[in-house]
């Protein structure tokens, strides 16, 4: 090794001795580094046990250590990585947009199998200025329970398949594709189509237990609180509906009459949950018996993504647009209080080429101090909680 390779390590390793001192001296907010996948990054965090879990538009899958700022494994796929990484004991699954749901190797990022979901020669139709207005850049990220992954695909079918083999227990098809996540939920579980439906179906079987018609595409998740399933629709009503058989328990026109990209995640107080919108560019704290609207917060661009939350704050971010002629739209994060809504800390995200200017779509990872924000620049940036 060279003196300057030696110099350099040294100082590595010294920067990185001091990075928890840094760390337990830094404020709420406060910037504590970069981590660059160099693409992308449209895909949720998954963060368990100072390690976080992500995927990425150049085909990749990371196991970042948190803590020591150290990758532990890269796993590369066909295509583009927008789900959400399930860590579920010493698995983590994900799927691709190369068309396969995968299983790896906790610790080591070996693969134990693949599956596939026969949507690989799918084509999005990304955003645009232009019709047709179908906005497609999110993806089904997979659950599981004791026995099987369920994930949804864009050849408009939902699968339960078995952890420990990857074979197909059953499918049920839709009649559009599958890009939200799906809950579990007193032996159901529930997911939405773009043909408008949400459905329930029994986990074990299968079978179709109820299903409920919107007026509009759906990629917004069901989120089960307090016995009320949760669901938005790009008809541009927000539902509560009952999880057991179906019916509505209420209905709301969010303001701002935009689609509701957003999915709801509960408040540490169990009768409230937060909400992003679309065009609205709003946030929103609700009560989860209701749907009546707590307070509404601006965000300054579209608000797709599901918001973030810990003892003290909810967290969300927007994506933009510089497009002459349209309404403003710009990219965003920001830390609210959860009680006020009053804004705590924010960073502006830096601009990337295309229609979509740049910002946060995906939701972040709370954890060892930390929020790990997944932005469309290319970066996992982390701030101190």
């Amino acid at each position: 090794m060279t003196i300057y390779k030696k110099l350099i390590a040294a100082f590595i390793l010294g920067l990185l001795s001091i990075l928890p001192t840094i760390t337990a001296l830094a404020k709420s907010g406060d910037y504590l580094y970069s981590y660059q996948t160099g693409s992308e990054n449209w895909g949720s965090i998954t963060l368990k046990n100072h390690q976080a879990y992500f995927g990425s538009d150049n085909g990749k899958v990371y196991a970042f250590d948190v803590d020591r700022v150290k990758t532990r494994w890269v796993f590369t796929t066909g295509d583009k990585v927008r789900s959400k990484p399930l860590v579920d004991h010493h698995r983590v699954f994900f799927s691709s947009d190369d068309g396969y749901l995968y299983a790896l190797n906790r610790w080591n990022g070996k693969l134990l199998w693949k599956t596939s979901l026969n949507d690989g020669d799918h084509n999005r139709i990304l955003p645009a200025n232009h019709a047709p207005w179908e906005f497609d850049y999110t993806k089904s990220s997979p659950v599981a329970d004791s026995n099987f992954v369920y994930v949804g695909s864009a050849d408009s079918n939902f699968y339960a398949i078995s952890k420990r083999t990857g074979k197909i227990q059953w499918r049920f098809n839709t009649g559009g594709m599958i890009r939200a996540t799906a809950s579990i939920y007193q032996g159901k579980v529930f997911f939405a189509s773009w043909d408008g439906h949400v459905y329930a179906l029994d986990k074990l079987s299968g079978e179709l237990a109820w299903q409920f018609k919107t007026q509009g595409a759906i990629p917004s998740s069901p989120v089960v609180l307090d016995d009320i399933l949760i669901i938005g629709s790009r008809d541009t009503y927000l539902y509560g509906l009952d999880p057991h058989r179906g019916q509505v328990v209420w209905k709301k026109a969010l303001p701002g009459g935009s689609w509701v990209e957003s999915s709801a995640i509960a408040d540490i107080e169990d009768d409230y949950f937060y909400i992003g919108s679309s065009d609205a560019k709003l946030l929103f704290k609700m009560e989860v018996e209701t749907g009546e609207i707590v307070w509404q917060v601006a965000t300054p661009g579209w608000s797709w993504g599901q918001p973030v939350v810990d003892q003290s704050h909810v967290y969300i971010g927007s994506t933009g647009h510089d497009e002459p002629g349209w309404y403003v739209t710009k990219s965003g994060f920001m830390a609210l209080e959860r009680a006020s809504g009053e804004r705590v800390w924010q960073y502006q995200p830096k601009l990337i080429p295309g229609f979509v200017h740049g910002g946060v779509y995906a939701s972040p990872a709370i954890g060892a101090g930390k929020v790990l924000v997944p932005d469309l620049d290319g970066f996992i940036h982390v701030y101190q909680q």
